[in-house]
């Protein structure tokens, strides 16, 4: 007997989410302001986007000091002048309308605290298919609690839910809740051969497709 999922949780930062021009964007900007050349930082955004700011700085900066304040830099440069280049992957707009008007319920989770994660909502303009956002307020980011306080909200079962990220290990850490787990594979820069969503309008599909089975 399939499952009959009520409500999608997304993750946030990584499924909803294009922050790659404003983490190109601030990158370049803090490294011309403390080095005075322009670096494209286009090649570092797959490996590097997600991680701390000092471990892309140290591959283009190689003095201490100067790795230092290109790091205040970025952050201030992603939470200010960046926010205006955020950007949602192709497609999920539409997609998280369907999943709306075919009265799914939908939350986000997101490494960010919740001003600067409502800022990403609001100025993208997906604020309004969300019910619920579980941000990480203080604490080592935890997929899994984030997911299960969006539930409680949603005062549905886990079983009822399904979550949605590329991320291999958070999928990992949600599906030990009992949830139903997606790979957001659009969201994913190298192709893969696995049975990742290659686009956003997939997710609905995949719904109908469990509550088949």
């Amino acid at each position: 007997m399939g499952i009959r999922p009520r409500a999608v949780i997304f993750d946030l930062d990584a499924a909803v989410i294009d922050s790659r021009p404003a983490w190109r964007y601030a990158l370049e900007e803090a490294v011309a302001m403390v080095t005075g050349e322009r670096i494209d930082a286009d090649p570092l955004a797959e490996e590097y986007r997600g991680r701390p700011w000092g471990h892309a700085i140290s591959i283009v900066v190689h003095e201490r000091a100067g790795q230092v304040r290109c790091a205040e830099l970025c952050e201030q440069y992603y939470r200010r002048s960046a926010l205006k280049r955020l950007l949602v992957f192709e497609g999920i707009g539409m997609a998280l309308d369907q999943l709306r008007g075919e009265g799914i319920a939908m939350g986000a989770v997101s490494r960010e605290r919740h001003r600067d994660a409502m800022r990403q909502i609001e100025s993208t303009g997906v604020d309004r298919f969300f019910t619920v956002l579980s941000p990480t307020n203080e604490g080592p980011w935890d997929p899994g609690e984030r997911f299960l306080e969006c539930v409680e909200y949603l005062e549905f079962d886990q079983e009822d839910t399904v979550y949605v990220s590329p991320d291999d290990y958070d999928l990992s850490r949600v599906s030990t809740t009992g949830a139903v787990t997606l790979r957001a594979g659009w969201a994913i820069d190298r192709e893969r051969g696995d049975e990742s969503l290659t686009h956003p309008s997939q997710v609905w599909a995949a719904i109908c497709r469990l509550r088949r089975d």
